[in-house]
């Protein structure tokens, strides 16, 4: 877990956007894996200070300075064990106590959650920990990166559970090839874009998500369930299920092997073709500011 040269962007630009770091909380005590030159040219660039990555500045290794620079009020970290010095003790796979809940204006996650086996415990918490008008960011696994973590997320996942329904908004969410000098991509919610946000890729892929609390609702009182099932479900009929088996096209009736090829083809091409990242309805470049 870290911040590295992506999630650095993503904070100061964050900040640029008028987000108030306020009392900050890292989930897991964040090392900070950016040369301190590299951070001073950053923040200067954006207009902030980078005196506390000057030549000789105490450097602990850690991600505090970044956010003491970024206007933050106070950091804390939160991990399950006390070994790097977090202020907090708590196991994410279990529910946090209440004197933790809307306790902080900024909850940071740099690749803790994706190792967390309670996934959706874990995340609850972050959630629950945020004050209204708070910000959630997490970077973590999308694509290809199998074995890091327990886990690797889809975009969807993320526009459903940080949604309306649970007092949440997504405000921002980039795509980037894993390295530091990778295009970023602003990625499409499938609610937008009445589809789902699929992609294939030959590279590792990570997401930065910032999302901000608008009110405090009770978390999940229902169930997220990808999109386009919920709207099948809504419109399904009694008996719609035959009546559309039985207008099947007619090459279906007479040739049902070509057919069935034919529709292979067709779903195979479609698919590759529509889920890469040249799909500009799905994934659009941005710069990293």
């Amino acid at each position: 877990m870290g911040i590295d040269i992506n999630s650095a962007k993503f904070l100061v630009s964050t900040r640029k956007r008028g987000v108030n770091f306020g009392d900050v909380l890292m989930i897991g005590r964040q090392d900070l894996n950016v040369y301190p030159a590299k951070m001073r040219g950053l923040l200067a660039a954006a207009g902030y200070s980078g005196e506390l990555f000057a030549p000789g500045a105490a450097d602990s290794g850690f991600g505090e300075p970044v956010f003491k620079a970024l206007g933050a009020r106070s950091i804390s970290s939160l991990d399950a064990s006390a070994f790097e010095g977090a202020e907090y003790v708590h196991d994410l796979n279990q529910p946090v106590d209440g004197q933790l809940k809307q306790k902080f204006d900024f909850v940071f996650d740099g690749g803790t959650l994706e190792h967390v086996f309670n996934f959706p415990v874990a995340l609850q918490n972050c959630m629950e920990m945020l004050r209204p008008g708070g910000s959630f960011i997490t970077h973590t696994c999308a694509n290809n990166w199998c074995g890091h973590g327990f886990y690797q997320f889809s975009p969807e996942l993320f526009y459903n559970v940080l949604s309306a329904e649970n007092g949440f908004v997504v405000e921002r969410m980039i795509l980037h090839v894993v390295g530091p000098y990778n295009r970023w991509y602003e990625v499409a919610s499938p609610q937008s874009i009445r589809s789902r946000v699929e992609l294939f890729n030959s590279f590792p892929l990570q997401l930065l998500v910032h999302a901000r609390r608008t009110q405090v609702v009770p978390l999940f009182a229902k169930t997220p369930q990808q999109g386009d099932y919920t709207v099948r479900w809504a419109g399904q009929k009694a008996g719609e299920g035959k009546a559309l088996a039985a207008t099947r096209p007619a090459l279906a009736k007479v040739l049902p092997g070509v057919a069935r090829l034919g529709n292979v083809l067709k779903n195979g091409w479609a698919m590759w073709h529509g889920n890469s990242l040249g799909n500009r309805k799905k994934f659009r470049p941005v710069s990293k500011d």
